[in-house]
């Protein structure tokens, strides 16, 4: 303690008051620092510092000396129900059942209906379909990048074991085998007009027929398929294969053996299809000469069917016209429907839309019209959108402590980094608009197309996961901060329902749910750079 003739204005220093906090001071020194602590404010304020940090000392040494924690080492009892672990994966399961049962499953039926019942739809496009055909070169690129890849992993699995040759042989000669393998591709015939191209009537392309040009006619036959990529496009000969166009306007005017499949601006049918229609269009025209064998799905602006369809009509329009026959199933969203007198729909009839159809006197139909009036926004009423939004709660809570327990250095990073909210918010809203800027460039190139799909992988599971850390930094908010796995789960379950029941506020839940992103993303971000920061540093 300072010198002075008043014990009580004689500052005491801090290892006194450490003494003073363990008991080990004598009565006389014990009393004077009571009395001077009872007239002095710094003193007071010194003592509580010290206790503090006492607390934090004696807690890490314990932490320290702890080697393993009692509740790892600790025997499981036997028969205790774990109901925090049962509602979570019940929640989770009953998520997917309905994600599977209302999204995946209608999805599969209306492919099939489309006539992609015969495989994985990526792999018939992308393998098999008519856009990977002729891409020989580019084709045994991959295939050779694809076996180097896994030769270089199996040697560097197996780099402990040289000695075992019967391994390498093996492995070796499989690589080997594998890259001899010469692969069964179907030639085609590539076009590329200056700036158009034609195949004249009377000439017969005897494969497949690839046209990219500003204008494309074909007025000869085609015994594959025919692939075009023009701003016009029009067939007048025969087809035996499918039609894949891309362009502005397409027509159709002689007869298609397999498939019709384009996405263009406007969509012409003037003859006939043996198999299948499926078109993105902003205007599609079925006139009264147009036959189509199979079914048709069009996602359009505006579509008027005049023409004959075999099979079921799945359609997605702003306003429909139909005064043509349909032998199956019709189902239709659509904001306007009219039925003229000719129409006919042998089947069922489901219509979903703003207004109700038209139905001209005259017009054949199979049953009566199942009108569908949806209701624009949520609806509250239902106990159903409560229930799917506890579901969602409980598939992000599943997320949440997979991220925790897997990963909680990543996570503890974040939900620190959530607390700077300018800085988050601001990374997140940048990173937000300009990754999916970024991935569209990057996909132009065949090298980036690999790292633009990884990077929107990234990008969408970034998303999902932002509201974790959020949460996780509101419930600390409410619930006060604490160590521990038990108390981070608690605070999270309660930041989480928070989050979810503010998205079901009307007209603000959409800006509370970009807000929650934008937050969450740059969380994300700043967490990141924190644990590559000092890599790249070190690097340089």
């Amino acid at each position: 303690m300072s010198s002075s003739d008043d014990p009580l204005a004689r500052h005491f220093d801090e290892v006194t008051g450490l003494l003073y906090l363990e008991g080990q001071l004598d009565e006389e020194h014990t009393r004077e620092v009571s009395a001077h602590l009872s007239v002095c404010a710094p003193c007071k304020q010194l003592l509580h510092a010290l206790e503090k940090e006492s607390v934090w000392l004696r807690e890490s040494l314990q932490a320290e000396d702890e080697a393993i924690p009692a509740r790892l080492i600790a025997p499981p009892q036997r028969g205790a129900a774990h109901w925090g672990w049962m509602i979570a994966f019940g929640l989770c399961a009953a998520g997917l059942y309905t994600v599977w049962n209302g999204f995946v499953e209608p999805s599969y039926e209306r492919a099939s209906q489309a006539g992609f019942s015969q495989g994985n739809v990526l792999t018939m496009l992308f393998f098999t379909g008519a856009f990977w055909k002729g891409w020989d070169q580019m084709r045994s690129v991959t295939e050779l990048l694809a076996v180097a890849t896994l030769g270089g992993v199996a040697i560097w699995l197996l780099r402990k074991q040289w000695r075992r040759f019967t391994a390498i042989a093996f492995v070796m000669g499989a690589l080997v085998c594998a890259l001899t393998l010469a692969p069964v591709v179907r030639a085609a015939d590539v076009q590329r007009g200056a700036p158009s191209y034609t195949l004249p009537a009377g000439q017969e392309v005897k494969t497949d027929l690839i046209v990219i040009a500003d204008r494309a006619r074909i007025d000869g036959d085609v015994d594959g398929d025919l692939i075009v990529f023009s701003e016009y496009i029009t067939v007048s000969g025969h087809v035996k294969g499918d039609i894949i166009g891309f362009g502005q306007e397409l027509r159709v005017n002689g007869p298609v053996d397999g498939n019709v499949r384009v996405l263009c601006q406007t969509l012409s049918l003037n003859s006939t299809v043996g198999k299948n229609v499926m078109g993105w269009a902003g205007v599609a025209e079925m006139t009264e000469k147009a036959t189509v064998g199979g079914t048709m799905t069009e996602i359009v602006g505006a579509a008027e069917l005049d023409g004959k369809l075999g099979g079921d009509l799945l359609i997605f329009a702003g306003n429909l016209e139909m005064n043509g026959s349909i032998g199956g199933n019709a189902k239709i969203r659509a904001d306007q429907l009219r039925i003229g007198p000719d129409g006919e729909i042998k089947g069922e009839t489901k219509f979903e839309g703003r207004h109700q159809p038209v139905v001209e006197s005259g017009a054949k139909l199979g049953s009566p019209i199942q009108v569908t009036i949806p209701k624009t926004g949520p609806d509250y009423s239902r106990v159903t959108y409560y229930w799917h939004r506890v579901l969602l709660w409980g598939a992000s809570f599943l997320f949440g402590l997979l991220v925790l327990l897997l990963a909680p250095g990543f996570f503890v990073d974040a939900e620190s980094a959530a607390k700077r909210i300018g800085p988050a918010i601001g990374f997140g809203v940048l990173f937000f608009i300009a990754t999916p800027i970024a991935v569209v460039i990057a996909c132009f190139t065949i090298v980036g197309l690999s790292v633009g799909i990884a990077t929107l992988l990234f990008y969408a599971i970034a998303i999902y996961a932002a509201k974790v850390f959020v949460a996780a930094w509101i419930g600390e908010k409410l619930l006060g901060p604490s160590s521990g796995v038990g108390p981070a789960i608690g605070r999270l379950a309660l930041g989480l329902a928070i989050i979810r029941a503010l998205l079901i506020v009307p007209y603000a839940g959409f800006w509370i749910g970009f807000l929650v992103i934008a937050w969450g993303m740059g969380a994300i971000v700043l967490a990141l750079y924190r644990r590559m920061g000092p890599q790249l540093a070190h690097a340089t």
